[in-house]
């Protein structure tokens, strides 16, 4: 048990700094060919982000752990707005133009119920995999299109992202592998000694996903958000958030499911997508008029994160039934 705990922690360590430097390289790469600030968001951060989730889940699935590779998807969806985006409210207000935010907003809420579709019957078979990954694909397609449309309305100078221009494009790329090595060979640890521990302990491995595995896999997310919200950059912050969460729930979810079908119970059915609908919907409810999020708007998704977290605890002792 010590020792997989060690494990646990190591990955979590190599995930976390493969992260950072896979963030910072894109980000830096897409700088250096001048893709403008809400498309390196969308699309650039928003890949770089996910990719300690991706990898996670896609392992938890070749391993033929669902509740992992399922639990981590939906739980980093969840963190990523009841945590992420709240806490960068609270220290910064989010700004956002409606227009853009309305169409990613509403690309998430359909993804969303997507899988939710596809899993009605407890499981997301591989066609269902199949049909999500393509829509995250051509979300992806759309975005680099709409890039490609506003390159030549961008300068150099026109627009700030999170990071400063210090660094080549030669040693971007560098610190762009290092950083696959790292989120790999992390993911992999990750994975494993963790489905070791829910064994131990006799715990779900899908709340292990749900919880720990996808607060730690949402790390770079929320690194990235501090940094958006002190350069006050929010826009950047929360198109990478919706980005990330439409590659949670189309492009992970889906290759996850393509690897082998992913099956779940009725608690995921029931208990962690109705949380995954409450915090997009309440999101969208914050932003859909004004475009603006308060520190106000902030705590109360921050609080309704944590009647989601004392719900996970309490509604296994209540219905244990539906745990399996």
């Amino acid at each position: 048990m010590i020792t997989e705990l060690i494990l646990f922690a190591l990955g979590f360590i190599l995930i976390l700094k493969g992260g950072d430097l896979f963030v910072n390289s894109s980000t830096m790469i897409a700088y250096r060919l001048k893709i403008p600030r809400f498309i390196i968001g969308g699309t650039i951060v928003s890949l770089a982000t996910t990719a300690p989730e991706f990898v996670v889940s896609a392992t938890a699935s070749y391993l033929g752990d669902s509740g992992i590779a399922l639990g981590n998807a939906l739980g980093s969806a969840i963190a990523n707005i009841g945590l992420i985006v709240s806490l960068t409210a609270i220290i910064a207000p989010i700004s956002v133009e409606l227009l853009p935010f309305k169409r990613r907003a509403l690309w998430m809420l359909f993804t969303t119920l997507f899988v939710f579709i596809f899993a009605w019957n407890l499981e997301i078979s591989r066609w269902g995999g199949v049909f999500l990954v393509i829509s995250a694909l051509v979300y992806l397609l759309l975005n680099l299109v709409k890039a490609r449309s506003e390159r030549r309305k961008t300068t150099a100078t026109g627009e700030t992202i999170i990071l400063e221009a210090d660094a080549s494009m030669g040693k971007s790329i560098l610190y762009f592998g290092l950083g696959i090595v790292l989120v790999i060979s992390g993911s992999w640890l990750l994975v494993n000694s963790g489905t070791a521990i829910a064994t131990a302990l006799k715990i779900p491995s899908f709340i292990i996903g749900l919880t720990v595995v996808a607060v730690g896999t949402s790390l770079p997310e929320l690194i990235t958000a501090i940094k958006s919200a002190k350069k006050n950059v929010s826009d950047l912050s929360i198109s990478n958030i919706i980005g990330a969460n439409i590659l949670n729930l189309g492009l992970i979810t889906g290759t996850a499911a393509i690897i082998r079908p992913l099956t779940m119970d009725l608690f995921t059915k029931y208990y962690a997508f109705s949380w995954v609908f409450i915090m997009i919907i309440g999101i969208m409810l914050i932003f859909w008029k004004s475009g603006k999020m308060t520190k106000r708007h902030g705590l109360i998704m921050l609080l309704l994160d944590g009647v989601y977290v004392i719900g996970l605890l309490v509604f296994p002792l209540v219905l244990p039934g539906a745990m399996g």
